[in-house]
């Protein structure tokens, strides 16, 4: 196991060599600190954390420091492997759920950029391996149902496929959540859509305007974020991803 220490708390992962780049990255807090702040922010002793998207433990071994428990959630069987090879070198009480966040019974996932164990992993899209797997699904309701405490806080990334679980967001209990940390990937769905690309673009617009809405009863603290990524958008000329916080009215 290798330590790492970012963001003021050390978590130890398998020492892979093609995650050396990101481990000097990560130790140098330069990956995502907004992230970290926030977590820090809504994860407390009397939290439970649900990670949706757990990729390879760096969001939810760090959390799990300080939180009364987590639920991880991860459907992909490469990074699933590596948090359950986590589990017994770190500390706190973490709960892996090898899964997909969806209301269907079961989920296509596609490798994307060369195989499976990357942080792109997609139901939407797909690379030219053609490696496809057939995830289990849980749902939000059966997740917090899972939950230990009455204090929740969700982080949320799944390469797109936010666009398609609305019905799941509407389903996250208002009362009982202090926060929600969102990925959003327009890119993403604008590459699984069809059409020209006016059309594709108008297309991603409104349902960027329906997944904001799907969150109606928490107050989106970072509404800039969104804005600097059409800034961003437009002046590149692709889409850009960005992260949203949704908080306790």
């Amino acid at each position: 196991m290798r330590a790492i220490t970012y963001f003021q708390r050390t978590v130890y992962f398998p020492d892979k060599p093609e995650k050396a780049r990101f481990f000097c990255r990560l130790q140098a807090g330069q990956w995502e600190p907004g992230t970290f702040r926030n977590l820090a922010r809504f994860v407390d002793g009397s939290t439970t954390y649900i990670d949706i998207g757990g990729w390879i433990g760096v969001t939810p071994y760090w959390a799990a420091q300080t939180a009364d428990n987590v639920i991880v959630v991860e459907p992909d069987p490469v990074c699933f492997g590596i948090l359950a090879e986590m589990k017994s070198a770190n500390t706190g009480e973490v709960e892996l759920v090898n899964a997909a966040l969806s209301q269907d019974e079961c989920l296509v996932l596609n490798s994307v950029g060369g195989g499976f164990g990357s942080s792109e992993t997609s139901a939407l899209i797909a690379d030219d391996t053609g490696m496809s797997i057939e995830a289990k699904t849980i749902t939000i309701p059966e997740l917090q149902a899972m939950a230990r405490t009455d204090r929740l806080c969700f982080k949320i990334d799944i390469e797109g496929y936010e666009y398609k679980v609305l019905e799941q967001f509407r389903a996250i209990d208002r009362k009982r959540t202090a926060g929600v940390l969102l990925a959003v990937h327009p890119q993403i769905l604008a590459a699984s859509l069809s059409g020209p690309a006016v059309l594709r673009l108008i297309r991603t617009a409104a349902a960027t305007f329906r997944l904001v809405r799907s969150m109606r009863g928490f107050r989106l603290e970072n509404p800039s974020a969104l804005l600097r990524a059409i800034r961003k958008s437009v002046s590149r000329g692709e889409l850009r991803g960005f992260d949203l916080l949704f908080v306790a009215r």
